[in-house]
């Protein structure tokens, strides 16, 4: 079973670099698409697709999966990693099970030792690090028409595979992500995408989430608050009922009381 690798970077160039050379002995075939201004140097092994940036994640990958012509296609973001051990698991798994279109990863995102979050844990170290918190993400799926992004931020699969009612799984992939490491920068942009999210798809149940995520992220603790128990209200799902007990603490210091 061939693979292509499908990337997505702005300008990072050395970390494209390395992503490609560590997944250089299972993927074939490697598709860049680049969102930023600054050409990237020209290689015979990766087909380099420029695409205009316009505050949305699902759009340009999905013109790179196009491009896609392996069987399988393992998805990674720039300031992502995915080390030896994970990567026989990768070969591993497009070869195990004929019925399955989309394996499950989890996406472990690394912080510093002191920040404490929802979901936080303790991991084995990697590169110094034992604090993680575990994101459940499809990002090796079956090259299929009927498969492919949705949604500005936060994109995913799940929802064309279930359109298509074919079949994934959960795997013991891990994607190893640095990018939690410098939120403080990115976080206002990433509240201001979950906002226009939540606007543009007020009916997909995780729309809520992600703008609580957002908001606590960057100290709004009320409307963070308010998105979790909006989205508990219409789906009545222990998935907004838990992190609401997170910042049950949080609110009480910022109004006084807690409602």
């Amino acid at each position: 079973m061939s693979i292509a690798l499908l990337l997505m970077i702005k300008d990072e160039f050395n970390s494209a670099k390395n992503i490609i050379k560590a997944v250089e002995g299972i993927c074939e075939e490697k598709i860049i698409v680049v969102t930023g201004n600054k050409k990237v140097k020209e290689s015979g092994e990766c087909k380099i697709l420029y695409f205009p940036w316009h505050d949305d994640y699902s759009t340009p990958l999905n013109a790179g999966l196009r491009l896609c012509k392996s069987d399988w296609v393992l998805r990674l973001d720039s300031d992502e990693e995915i080390d030896e051990i994970n990567l026989k698991r990768v070969q591993k798994a497009v070869t195990l099970r004929g019925d399955v279109s989309a394996y499950e990863v989890s996406q472990r995102g690394y912080l510093p030792q002191k920040r404490v979050e929802f979901g936080v844990k303790l991991v084995p170290e990697h590169k110094g690090y034992t604090n993680a918190v575990d994101d459940t993400c499809i990002r090796l799926f079956r090259n299929d028409p009927r498969v492919f992004f949705e949604f500005n931020t936060h994109e995913t699969l799940y929802n064309s595979l279930r359109r298509a009612k074919l079949k994934y799984v959960k795997s013991n992939i891990i994607i190893h992500h640095w990018g939690k490491l410098n939120m403080k920068e990115k976080a206002p942009y990433y509240y201001q995408l979950a906002k226009d999210r939540l606007r543009r798809y007020p009916e997909d149940h995780q729309s809520y989430y992600y703008l609580g995520v957002s908001a606590e992220f960057i100290g709004k603790v009320e409307e963070s608050y308010q998105a979790f128990l909006a989205g508990y209200k219409k789906y009545k799902n222990e998935y907004y009922r838990l992190p609401m007990e997170h910042l049950k603490q949080k609110r009480r210091v910022t109004n006084g009381r807690f409602n």
